[in-house]
């Protein structure tokens, strides 16, 4: 069996880091991307379920107060319009079962008390309990709205964290470990061919004529960046 030679560890220690950014290139992009497109799917998903109970929550009040104006018929039907619109603008949004839940029973609680309220004279209280219990319906819709979006948020903040620890291993511990894998690896070889140098200029003064054997460490010592000693330069 062949054994791993200095050079096979050099080079798949070089290979190292490299591989490992190509590994975390493609997770690093789609999460940027997933970032970029995060404020507009939250601005299309969460923030308009919001504004859509938000609405609703208006238009029943308007729709109690209107009830004592004189044309109290029509502002409760156009805020019963409005209302049933915001529904079904809810509806579009929808990201889990219990939002879609509390929007149903809004829209089974929301059309007999609007039939109701029109019909009403304006003393007659009789459905103020059933309001009173639809605007509670709202209001949970409210927070159930807000803690989805409190749910994507932290969501986002947890890919957040991930991506900053994939981004130190492979953009920075990875690269540093492997240069101090590379460091170790080449010390033992830089004080090796140092040593053969000095031998082989030790062995060079020995001989009256070069062989060609001692050439060829010569030449190839040279191309490592281990030349002869300038003369010159010598102590």
């Amino acid at each position: 069996m062949n054994r791993l030679t200095i050079i096979t560890k050099l080079r798949f220690a070089a290979a190292l880091a490299p591989a490992l950014l190509l590994l975390a290139a493609p997770l690093v992009a789609l999460s940027l991307y997933g970032f970029g497109a995060l404020p507009a799917a939250m601005y299309e998903n969460q923030y308009a379920a919001i504004r859509a109970a938000e609405g609703m929550e208006a238009a029943l009040y308007k729709m109690d107060w209107g009830r004592t104006q004189p044309d109290s018929s029509q502002i409760v039907f156009d805020q019963g319009r409005r209302l049933a619109g915001l529904i079904d603008s809810a509806r579009i949004h929808v990201q889990g079962r219990e939002q879609a839940e509390r929007i149903q029973k809004i829209a089974d609680a929301a059309a007999p008390l609007i039939d109701a309220m029109r019909k009403a004279s304006p003393g007659d209280d009789s459905f103020e309990p059933r309001l009173r219990d639809l605007q509670g319906l709202v209001s949970d819709l409210i927070g159930t709205d807000d803690a989805l979006l409190m749910g994507v948020s932290s969501a986002a903040a947890s890919r957040a964290r991930t991506m900053m620890v994939v981004m130190l291993i492979a953009g920075v511990l990875a690269p540093w470990a492997c240069f101090a894998w590379m460091m170790g690896l080449t010390s033992p070889i830089l004080r090796g061919l140092r040593e053969i140098r000095h031998r082989t200029e030790n062995l060079a003064e020995r001989v009256n004529q070069s062989p060609e054997d001692i050439s060829a460490i010569d030449r190839t010592l040279t191309a490592l960046g281990f030349a002869k000693p300038n003369p010159m330069l010598a102590e």
